[in-house]
């Protein structure tokens, strides 16, 4: 018989989840419409009932310890059938976000991401760090000649400095976040019984190598029926920076490796998977905001922490595509100013990663991996409740 559980609603916790666009919490009469139309909630203790039920009841460390608060896609077909307006997928962004706030080291950042009176701040931040830098190597004022943007902020020690020590920030942070993550989701989950726990190399590659096959495919969001332009949006975000990714990653090896600068000509290779992978980023930064904008609420509420972190993502892409042409067209007054936004951007996307919007890679990552610790993508003719001790949802 298992142990009976004390409830210890926590009324702040229901509040600050209205507050963050779960306000029609309150609206759910528990029918389960929600969890029956959900295309990507498994048969298995399907959400977001539950977590509808626990909200109402102020159960915040249940809530904040359940993968399936990010398993949640949000693609809003349980609001769309809602017959009480209850807005379930509302609930459960308002509670990622609220996730995101809750694993974060350090926490102070992530308040100050989320908050909109910080923005000049968090903005103000790289751009006095690249001016400090550039102005201790006195390359302040726009170079003559050809464009070269090496010339406008050196490689060193602006991008050798600055770049690798905010990766080493990230990296850092975001392991932080996720080892706190880890530790909510086995507090409260069950236990995977010992004879049916893989070896680390196993481990590996049926669990994270499986969540990253699954995430790369994108078919969960091939599920959703309301929003079917946020598999596009979705897609073409997430294979553009995979592309700009090995685009940055192939200049590095050719600066350091084999003493390669850039600019490269037109026809390497190397700039076209860039030129790519910059399209796709904006084609896909432009599709969600379009949907956004036209859908309104039918495509979810959207909050300061949706908003921010899309205008940036396109941002990032647009300067970037910009400073290729604005060189191409030698307009060294527009393009370099162009370049220095650029590096902003960037900066700003990878090192408040674990804080704002984009932490959801870390953490829909790790809810897909735990998925798989606790038996829902067992091999078939395995009885789920064979492997996982009693406990969990």
């Amino acid at each position: 018989m298992s142990e009976a559980r004390i409830l210890e609603p926590d009324l702040s916790f229901i509040r600050e989840m209205k507050a963050n666009g779960g306000d029609d919490l309150k609206k759910c009469f528990q029918c389960a419409t929600c969890s029956v139309v959900c295309n990507v909630s498994p048969d298995d203790r399907p959400f977001p009932r539950k977590e509808m039920l626990w909200g109402q009841w102020g159960l915040k460390d249940r809530l904040l310890g359940d993968p399936d608060v990010w398993l949640c896609h949000q693609c809003h077909d349980c609001t769309k059938y809602c017959p009480r307006g209850a807005r379930p997928g509302d609930v459960l962004g308002a509670l990622q976000r609220m996730s995101v706030l809750r694993y974060a080291v350090p926490a102070s950042v992530a308040r100050m991401v989320h908050e909109p009176r910080f923005l000049p701040l968090v903005f103000g931040i790289p751009v006095v760090i690249l001016l400090v830098f550039m102005a201790a190597s006195g390359t302040l004022g726009i170079p003559q000649g050809e464009i070269i943007y090496r010339k406008f902020i050196p490689q060193w020690p602006v991008v050798d400095v600055i770049f690798p020590l905010t990766a080493i920030w990230t990296l850092i942070c975001s392991a932080l976040g996720v080892r706190n993550m880890w530790r909510e989701l086995v507090n409260q989950g069950p236990q995977i019984r010992k004879e049916y726990r893989y070896s680390p190399l196993e481990w590996v590659t049926v669990y994270v190598g499986g969540a990253i096959v699954d995430i790369l495919r994108h078919q969960f969001f091939k599920l959703c029926d309301t929003n079917r332009s946020r598999y596009t949006a979705h897609f073409n975000i997430l294979w553009g920076f995979i592309l700009l990714a090995i685009t940055t990653t192939c200049v590095a090896a050719g600066v350091y490796v084999f003493g390669k600068q850039t600019p490269y000509a037109l026809t390497n290779p190397i700039q076209w998977i860039g030129h790519l992978g910059a399209v796709i980023l904006i084609v896909g930064s432009v599709i969600a905001i379009r949907t956004r904008v036209i859908q309104g609420d039918a495509a979810g509420k959207a909050t300061y922490f949706e908003w921010l972190f899309l205008w940036v993502v396109l941002a990032t892409g647009l300067s970037g595509l910009l400073t290729e042409l604005l060189r191409l067209s030698n307009l060294p007054h527009v393009a370099y100013p162009m370049y220095f936004l650029h590096l902003v951007c960037v900066w700003f996307l990878f090192a408040y990663l674990p804080f704002s919007k984009f932490a959801h890679m870390l953490y829909r990552t790790t809810a897909m991996v735990y998925a798989r610790y606790i038996g829902r993508h067992l091999s078939k003719g395995v009885d789920i409740s064979t492997a996982v001790s009693s406990g969990g949802h």
